[in-house]
């Protein structure tokens, strides 16, 4: 489960969202292990880092994105010696 002060998302509301995104096309079953799946790469933060999704889950994110699940942000950050390197996020939209 995932919660946060506006709202509180679990693997079945999770599951039934995916469910209806067209594209996907999963039975409830495969929609309960992949929100399952997708909540664990949140834990208990607030956003993934998208450098640690692997390659079919950045993929099926990207799809959530689209479907209005998950909103995607980035940060720039600066080394000591002031190269800059730019981090992309996900964040569960609860809204």
């Amino acid at each position: 489960m995932y919660n946060e002060n506006i709202g509180t998302i679990t693997v079945e509301s999770l599951a039934t969202a995916i469910s209806a995104i067209p594209d996907l096309e999963l039975e409830r079953k495969e929609s309960l292990k992949l929100s399952h799946r997708i909540l664990n790469y949140f834990g208990y933060g607030g956003s993934v880092n998208d450098f640690i999704l692997e390659r079919d889950m950045r993929g099926i994110f990207y799809m959530l994105e689209d479907a209005g699940l998950l909103i995607s942000h980035n940060e720039e950050a600066t080394f000591y010696d002031g190269k800059r390197w730019t981090l992309f996020f996900w964040t569960l939209k609860l809204s």
